[in-house]
């Protein structure tokens, strides 16, 4: 208003330019030999990270890091690696050695085999890499072999002509700002003479925590031309160090909401400084940014090594390809295909303007509408660390609030709700909140932390359904194997990933109830409709003060985890969490026992209580699958009243009754439409389908409960009854036959052992027992004359082997069977669980 300038005409920013801001791609240029160089290390590099190629262990780390080292099965081996790096580090110091004064040589020859004394010598080198090569020939295939050598000769030789030649101008002053650490781009047409080799490089690039971005370059500030493009910064505070402090307080983020807006006013404003317009269109900018200095046009910084998967688009000179060699011009056109524009000219000006009219063109106006959901908030991928590396995302809970009120000054209360939503590829990783950064390098006692574990998705090729634990835990970092281990309290689910698409990245939304203490974790996306798992439990303050939480971390375990679309919001995300009929009423339990019997029983959905995880997909799965299964349960339906007869009771009681193998097979569903058998659940069972009996069964409590050691044993859980768990476990299809002696496979799996002729004689009250008991009592007196006595008796092995025993009688085995079994010397703490074994012996 001072100045007198022209306002917007329409009364706010034209929405293209807000769009274009939204979707413009950086641009960067490089030279040729730059160029190469990128194609034999496989990344575009910051200036800092190309002169500590001057160093040659960094070249040879940066060789083992190739792609096409990596894939080389023995490099995973340690000694086989060992060897292998030693024959690279002998390859790069010969190059080395052979392009170096021999001052020089010797200082990076000693530095580089302080691990390998025997090559310091040229000429042992020699027969050093001679022998390598003949003990790789037994391990290694030739074409192995040849890989490592070519990839390690190519990539020293290239690492020494790009140090003699750096890319970038190569100012102290980016030294001093600290972007000599990043690879340099523009947003917009890329006017500065750095090459003549254009990359155009995604969009997702600029959500990288260590990207950033500046309204003109980040040199203007320290030159101080800054405040002469941009008067409003204010008076030129005149030394160095406030400048570059300045620069920093006025970087933008693409993670950060609002970025958008603060970015279009300053952007309109330094196109309409010299007319004192802000009426200024998308045309006008992208026109204009040809014709002025490129310090001028929106700099962006970028992480200092971008894999090549990050390349959008590559413009390059016909001139310039044909100089390749022919393995370098195949390399290209194998790695980037179609992703390259190889152009023809007579004048280098005739190019520079071609392939900048085309990038206008191609990425100057972009319809954001065509993008289903726009990339927002940060987008990394974390290397594996086993979670001891927490990386802090670049925007915290604190500055997301305050940026919410800009647009909603009206909240009544700070502490309202707040939500985090990630996309997440593979999972095992953990996001943390906490109250201070995290800082592995200096002790931290008041340090306090919310913990969200992910687990890996589960394996699709077992026949048993088995997912690991993912959970919520107040505590500190550090701690994973404590929790898993049961040592450290937290909320845990191993039902996360029911009925989900696990093939793609899926959306999981953390909210944080800072009034009441609540937090959930639950899915969010399409993922939303099938499970409705929620891991949720409530924190006192003394316990967790919800409204100190402010940073943001995550981490990997054991693979690396590509993350994205990682945002804090203060209002729910509708388009997040689909809605869809929770009133619908259709039986799709016996559906799903039918199809997945082996799905349907794998997870304990009473093991955590009901306050902390509701609206399980639990009751057998009947709520697991809502979206899936809707076709299967309507046919279901209407199969139903003609399988059943509409008339349950008239189901005969199957023969096999627990024990039978039928009823979870391929042909279940026929054989559980003429047969009844009892409810693993017996009368606690939540979902009563049509083909189960749930009759009382009257056992005990077990004193130990949930902490029982004894929860593989099958007649066990029958003696006795554990909170959450079924009295009666599924027969294994492979009964005494069975390999797998894992607790997880044993605490859902019986193996052939006589657990009703055991209740019963113990004097549980049970309607199946006592009917099965009826009968086999009946069957044993008829049978025990029609068998032949076994030789071996107590002492025979195959005395769990059904078949075996359907031949053979074996006296007294009911007393082995009853507590009169030899008592265990290990008591309690014994770590079989084998049938067998539990059989045999006593463990109280």
């Amino acid at each position: 208003k001072k100045e007198k300038w022209e306002t917007f005409k329409s009364g706010s920013i034209p929405q293209n330019i807000i769009d274009w801001i939204c979707t413009a791609q950086p641009v960067h240029r490089c030279r040729r030999e730059i160029f190469e160089s990128i194609l034999l290390h496989g990344h575009v590099m910051s200036r800092d990270y190309m002169e500590n190629l001057k160093k040659s262990e960094c070249v040879i780390n940066s060789i083992l890091q190739h792609s096409q080292l990596r894939r080389i099965q023995c490099l995973r081996e340690e000694n086989y690696a060992k060897d292998i790096k030693e024959y690279v580090t002998a390859l790069v110091l010969d190059e080395f050695e052979r392009k170096h004064s021999q001052k020089n040589s010797d200082e990076i020859v000693e530095r580089s085999a302080s691990s390998f004394p025997d090559i310091l010598n040229p000429q042992f080198r020699e027969l050093f890499i001679k022998n390598k090569e003949g003990f790789f020939s037994h391990v290694l295939s030739e074409n192995d072999i040849k890989t490592i050598k070519t990839k390690a000769i190519e990539i020293a030789q290239a690492s020494i002509k790009l140090h003699s030649n750096p890319a970038g101008i190569g100012y102290e002053r980016d030294k001093d700002l600290g972007t000599h650490k990043n690879v340099f781009s523009v947003l917009g047409p890329h006017t500065g003479d750095y090459g003549d080799v254009f990359i155009v490089f995604k969009r997702e690039i600029l959500h990288h925590p260590d990207s950033n971005f500046s309204i003109q370059s980040a040199t203007s500030y320290v030159s101080g031309r800054a405040f002469k493009w941009r008067p409003w910064l204010g008076e030129d505070p005149g030394s160095k160090n406030d400048r570059i402090k300045l620069y920093h307080n006025t970087k933008l983020h693409a993670a950060i909401t609002g970025y958008e807006y603060a970015t279009a006013l300053e952007l309109i404003a330094t196109f309409g400084r010299k007319i004192k317009s802000m009426n200024i269109d998308l045309d006008t900018i992208l026109r204009d940014s040809v014709t002025r200095d490129s310090h001028m046009n929106i700099e962006a910084h970028l992480p200092q090594l971008i894999p090549l998967d990050y390349i959008d688009h590559i413009y390059l000179p016909k001139q310039i390809f044909d100089t390749f060699s022919t393995e370098t011009r195949q390399a290209i056109n194998t790695i980037f295909h179609n992703r390259i524009s190889i152009k023809s000219f007579s004048l280098i000006d005739e190019y520079r303007s071609i392939v900048i009219k085309d990038i206008i063109e191609k990425y100057g106006q972009r319809d954001i509408h065509s993008i289903s959901r726009p990339i927002q908030g940060t987008i990394i991928t974390i290397p594996s660390s086993d979670l001891t590396d927490h990386y802090v995302l670049p925007i915290t809970i604190s500055q997301a609030y305050k940026q919410y009120k800009v647009d909603y000054s009206n909240v009544s209360s700070d502490d309202i709700p707040f939500y985090i939503y990630w996309q997440v590829m593979n999972g095992d990783m953990m996001l943390t909140l906490s109250n201070e950064q995290i800082n592995t390098g200096k002790q931290q006692p008041n340090l306090r932390c919310l913990i969200s574990y992910i687990a890996e998705k589960p394996s699709t090729k077992d026949f048993h359904y088995h997912e690991n634990e993912s959970y919520l835990y107040n505590g500190r970092p550090f701690q994973h194997e404590f929790v898993i281990n049961g040592t450290k309290y937290a909320i845990k689910s191993r039902s996360f990933y029911i009925g989900c698409n696990t093939d793609d990245f899926m959306t999981f939304c953390l909210e944080i109830q800072r009034s009441t203490g609540k937090v959930i974790l639950s899915h969010a996306g399409p993922n939303s409709i099938y499970n409705h798992e929620q891991i949720s439990s409530t924190f006192s303050k003394s316990d967790l003060d919800l409204n100190q939480l402010n940073y943001i971390h995550v981490s990997a375990r054991a693979r690396t985890v590509p993350i994205r679309n990682v945002f804090v919001t203060f209002e729910k995300q509708s388009d997040l969490h689909p809605t869809f009929d929770k009133t619908f009423d259709k039986d799709s339990s016996s559906t799903i026992n039918a199809v997945l019997p082996n799905i349907k029983d794998d997870t304990n959905y009473n093991n955590v209580p009901s306050s902390n995880i509701s609206d399980r997909p639990g009751n057998k799965l009947s709520r697991a699958f809502n979206k899936v299964i809707d076709t299967a349960a309507q046919a279901k339906d209407k199969l139903k009243g003609f399988v059943f007869s509409g008339n349950d009771s008239s189901l005969t009681p199957c023969p096999d009754s627990i024990y039978c193998l039928i009823q979870y097979s391929d042909q279940g569903l026929i054989h559980n439409s003429k047969y009844s058998h009892p409810c693993r659940f017996s009368e606690l069972c939540r979902d009563q389908e049509p083909d189960l009996t749930h009759e009382p069964h009257q056992a005990p409590q077990c004193s130990a409960d949930r902490n029982c050691k004894d929860l593989c044993n099958p007649i066990h859980r029958a003696q006795y009854r554990h909170t959450g768990w079924p009295d009666f476990l599924i027969p294994c299809r492979d009964q005494q036959k069975c390999r797998n002696e894992s607790d997880q496979h044993r605490l859902k799996y019986s193996h052939g052992e006589c657990v009703l002729d055991f209740i019963n004689r113990a004097g549980i009250q049970t309607a199946s027992s006592s009917m099965h008991s009826n009968r086999s009592l009946q069957q044993q007196d008829n049978d025990h004359n029609q068998k032949i006595p076994c030789k071996w008796g107590l002492k025979c092995r195959d005395i769990l082997d059904s078949n075996h025993c359907t031949k053979y009688s074996h006296q007294n085995i009911v007393q082995l069977q009853n507590e009169n079994r030899i008592v265990c010397k290990w008591g309690n703490q014994c770590h079989d669980q084998s049938s067998a074994h539990r059989l045999k012996y006593s463990h109280s």
